[in-house]
């Protein structure tokens, strides 16, 4: 057998992987993807989070819609992979474990998303060395920061942010910090952040 030709192994870990990855990816949107203008929605989603683009196109061929296969780039990849929480692909097929969509499932399970929180509830952040940061959720995955200790954020801050994982870096955007222009910020970058609801 050719060295390049994957195994039928390979090729089942690679699917449950791919599969596991889509369905992080709508389970940080909000929402399964099955139809034209649900891509046209994904697209928008990532772009108002990340503030980059990726194509429905590149997104249906990701989901093998209408047929259509093909690997994005790396870039790409990373970029979902940021959307959904982790630092890059290559942390988040860490974390799954292929081919075990169960163990992609664990680390969801680890994970709060704006969705299910009401208006008004309190998350408190938690990261090395001694930072810690109390949320409220104003709404629709926008927060304002209550009360902050050792941390670049300040009380009054406010931002987005859609999904939180614990032992996973917190990435929070559109960040209204100090009079600048809305920024991107990470936190726990190298531990990961620790959250839980307050009330």
């Amino acid at each position: 057998m050719d060295k390049e030709t994957p195994t039928a192994a390979e090729q089942h870990a690679a699917k449950a992987l791919k599969d596991g990855f889509c369905q992080a990816i709508e389970k940080a949107a909000g929402f399964t993807v099955a139809t034209p203008a649900d891509f046209d929605r994904l697209s928008d989603c990532i772009f108002s989070r990340m503030n980059v683009t990726v194509s429905t196109s590149t997104l249906k061929r990701l989901w093998g819609y209408a047929g259509l296969q093909s690997n994005p780039r790396r870039y790409t990849l990373d970029t979902l992979a940021r959307f959904v929480g982790h630092k890059d692909y290559a942390a988040f097929e860490q974390a799954a474990g292929a081919p075990g969509r169960e163990q992609s499932q664990l680390f969801l399970s680890n994970a709060i998303t704006a969705d299910v929180l009401e208006v008004g509830e309190l998350l408190q952040l938690t990261w090395l060395p001694d930072r810690l940061c109390l949320i409220e959720h104003l709404g629709g995955g926008r927060f304002r920061v209550v009360s902050a200790e050792n941390t670049k954020l300040m009380v009054g801050d406010t931002f987005e942010c859609h999904l939180f994982i614990n032992h996973e870096p917190l990435y929070i955007d559109r960040l209204l910090h100090n009079g600048l222009p809305p920024i991107s910020y990470v936190a726990g970058r190298q531990d990961g952040v620790m959250v839980r609801k307050v009330r």
